[in-house]
């Protein structure tokens, strides 16, 4: 079964957030790594059903989402922790899962296809709604069309789908929509980053990271680095 898993080259994630459906109920899972073939996933609830022959997936990537039928390989359960880490099988991946794998080649996860010029930030804020609640976090990179968040609480439901958010720039509030890409737990539960794509960016997000871009000396005192994490 090792030796299935690693006939094709794969490449880690920074959590692409997934849901999973065993037939009977779906789950929101995190996919760690991928190849052409596979997928392994963590933060599998104890509750899915490893024993089916055939489940399906919707992996929300950077750019779209891509519709996957699975087929469970092996399982991993942890002492610690209830969750269960699952490698799957891709059964006929579409075209566009082969040319997203093949685009990961030679690049971290998360920097596949990225066009956008992205910042590191420090001491930026911002004001996150799920449409039940709101939530403070700390933005930890931005570019024009993406943004990343830490210290999220974990009550945040990011398998919602769109949600909205207000940045503190140095220019004024900015009011973005978003749209969960990945996720990640952090300081052992206490907290989630996530990934987000911004839908539409506003006239005014696009004029702050313009000016980030050409006065990047005059923001310094939050302004890191250029950086293509994430």
């Amino acid at each position: 079964m090792g030796d299935e898993r690693r006939k094709h080259e794969r490449f880690e994630t920074p959590g692409l957030k997934t849901n999973i459906s065993d037939g009977n109920t779906a789950f929101v899972v995190v996919v760690d790594d991928v190849s052409k073939k596979g997928v392994g996933v963590s933060e599998v609830p104890s509750g899915f059903d490893e024993t089916v022959t055939k489940c399906l997936a919707v992996v929300n990537g950077p750019l779209r989402d891509f519709e996957l039928t699975l087929q469970p390989r092996w399982v991993h359960v942890s002492g610690k922790s209830k969750n269960k880490r699952i490698g799957f099988q891709i059964s006929d991946p579409p075209i566009e899962w082969l040319d997203f794998v093949e685009g990961l080649k030679g690049e971290d996860a998360g920097r596949s296809k990225r066009k956008d010029q992205r910042f590191s930030t420090l001491g930026l804020m911002a004001i996150i709604s799920d449409g039940k609640a709101r939530y403070f976090g700390v933005v930890e990179s931005i570019s024009e069309h993406g943004l990343r968040l830490k210290q999220i609480p974990p009550e945040f439901d990011d398998a919602g789908g769109d949600c909205t958010a207000v940045v503190h720039s140095p220019t004024g509030d900015v009011h973005i929509s978003l749209r969960p890409c990945w996720i990640k737990s952090t300081n052992r539960g206490m907290y989630k980053s996530v990934g987000f794509q911004i839908q539409n960016p506003p006239e005014d997000w696009q004029g702050f990271i313009k000016k980030m871009e050409n006065e990047a000396g005059d923001l310094s005192f939050f302004l890191l680095k250029e950086d293509d994490e994430e």
